[in-house]
């Protein structure tokens, strides 16, 4: 058996401005080489690439996406899936719908293995189309990086 693993993903989408910060912030680590003791993974909007993460050998996942959470932009939270509740309008679970909430507790549900989550979300200044991130956003992603960190070897 392999060793435990740990590791930080980022969600979102590119094209839509600030909701690709957790891309960014694995790009910022991955371009730094500060990926050591957790792998650095780009998930976009694909919750089937979360899912394959579900497994007995893998000790933690920290989920790094923008959220609204009536904060001031480019504030963050760390918290866990028990934390919080969805606000999403659809009643059914979808592996593409972007509500890794929703999709935790499905997995918790089905009976799959599902490690210790974090999420490490940032309050959005804009999402809309455009594939740079903010101003107030993108002059945070090297602080963001380090919370995703510290959140993922702690």
């Amino acid at each position: 058996m392999s060793e435990p693993t740990r590791h930080i993903v980022g969600l979102g989408n590119y094209s839509m401005g600030d909701d690709g910060v957790g891309l960014r912030v694995i790009e910022w680590i991955e371009e730094r080489g500060l990926a050591r003791g957790f792998d650095a993974l780009e998930a976009g909007n694909d919750g089937m690439r979360v899912l394959t993460l579900f497994r007995e050998d893998v000790e933690k996942i920290v989920l790094v996406d923008c959220a609204l959470m009536g904060r001031k932009p480019g504030e963050w939270a760390a918290f866990g899936p028990e934390d919080v509740e969805t606000r999403k309008e659809t009643g059914r679970i979808s592996t593409h719908e972007g509500d890794m909430v929703r999709l935790i507790r499905w997995a918790v549900e089905s009976g799959l293995h599902v490690p210790p989550v974090r999420f490490l979300a940032v309050e959005p200044e804009t999402v809309s189309e455009g594939m740079s991130l903010s101003r107030t956003l993108s002059d945070r992603v090297p602080e963001y990086a380090a919370a995703a960190i510290r959140e993922a070897l702690s």
